[in-house]
């Protein structure tokens, strides 16, 4: 067993699905985005969301679809990336469905795909300038060359670039989006989704779309804008969204939504050391801390080999139900923290979960909430903890 390792609950996974189908199910479909290991979870999550209610995938790559289909063989999966067209063979057995955004990656994929039919969903780009049609009539013919060819044009997409909660690119991109797929009839296309659990929960729902992609509420993390509280810098920022809201017109935001989930990964370690520092006396590299009194310093196992980062702006850990703060520079293996007379060696401490939140670990660490979900689940064993709370490691 390993002394520092990511902790899944499966079941905290399903229960967050089966909150977010049935509070949102003016939507026919909703999207489990899974890309990246699952934001780190790993694909076991994708199985646990799935028995909660989820029950169409995406990932971005062949590498993913591959592992995605050890564990769940027949379930619906959208490609969001396009694959390298010699591999049309790989993603016919495994039953993707295909994304295809351009002019002349749809004309190889007609001349390749002669003898196989795909489910397809057409890009959009309408302002995020990524991957995506980005003329109306490129769009039209596409979805004419699709369906002569034989294949089944499933769905249409695009990506937003903000979360629109004061600036007019949000409101933009609908209305752009509504302006390129009038080339299409929709009557004829099943799924039509514009944006992520971010839209999901912070804007009303798109008259337009029938499907939203979901990505780290799903993992347990109520991403919906918040109210500011009180206090002056507040109270102005309050005013600062007012003003731009009647300037630019934007549409309504949500605030504050109120949703069950429960965050499924928590990462632990445990103290492998105890040691009294004197006043005046340095810690870690580069002596960046000094005691400024008589103090006790634990030593735990992780570093930012275990995906943590190395920065430290005020990151906390939590042993026996106490925050304690992390001193100095964080090591590649190891890092120190400031304790009291209460703890032991071999306590548990636990780095993110329980009292440390997605965003105090992120904000300490210097990442966004994604990038540390991913750095964090993918650069430690994991432990699994199903429904009838057994262990299970990966």
């Amino acid at each position: 067993m390993a002394e520092t390792y990511v902790e899944i609950n499966l079941s905290a996974l399903s229960h967050n699905a089966r909150v977010l189908t049935e509070k949102y199910n003016d939507y026919d479909y909703l999207i489990g985005v899974v890309k990246a290991d699952a934001y780190g979870h790993g694909y076991e999550a994708a199985k646990a969301l799935h028995r909660g209610g989820v029950g169409y995938f995406a990932v971005s790559s062949m590498e993913e679809a591959a592992r995605f289909r050890e564990v769940l063989p027949d379930v619906p999966l959208l490609m969001l990336q396009p694959i390298e067209l010699e591999r049309l063979n790989e993603a016919y057995e495994m039953k993707l469905t295909l994304a295809i955004g351009d002019r002349e990656y749809l004309h190889r994929f007609i001349v390749l795909s002669k003898n196989y039919y795909f489910k397809v969903h057409l890009q959009v780009d309408t302002g995020f300038n990524r991957l995506g049609f980005k003329d109306r009539s490129e769009l039209g013919a596409a979805f004419d060359a699709l369906t002569a060819a034989g294949h089944t044009v499933e769905g249409v997409y695009q990506h937003f670039a903000t979360a629109g909660i004061f600036d007019p690119h949000f409101d933009e991109q609908v209305r752009r989006f509504s302006e390129l797929v009038s080339a299409l009839d929709l009557k004829k296309i099943e799924m039509v989704h514009m944006g992520s659990g971010v839209s999901l929960l912070g804007h009303e729902k798109i008259p337009l779309a029938n499907c939203a992609r979901m990505g780290m509420v799903m993992y347990g993390y109520n991403v919906s804008p918040s109210s500011y509280g009180g206090g002056l810098k507040n109270r102005l920022r309050t005013l600062r969204d007012r003003y731009f809201q009647k300037k630019y017109r934007l549409s309504p935001i949500i605030r504050d939504v109120e949703l069950d989930l429960i965050p499924a990964m928590t990462l632990k370690s445990r103290v492998i050391a105890l040691k009294k520092v004197r006043k005046g006396e340095y810690v870690g590299y580069d002596c960046l801390y000094r005691a400024d009194e008589d103090i006790t310093v634990a030593v735990l196992p992780v570093g930012y080999n275990n995906g943590i980062g190395q920065k430290n702006l005020g990151r906390m850990v939590e042993i026996g139900g106490r925050l304690y703060p992390v001193i100095g520079a964080v090591g590649m293996n190891m890092s120190i923290v400031k304790v009291d007379e209460t703890v032991k060696v071999y306590d548990e401490a636990i780095l993110l979960g329980g009292r440390i939140t997605l965003g105090m670990f992120s904000r300490s660490a210097d990442m966004t909430l994604a990038e540390a979900l991913l750095s964090v689940g993918k650069n430690n064993e994991r432990i699994y903890i199903d429904s009838e709370g057994e262990k299970i490691w990966r």
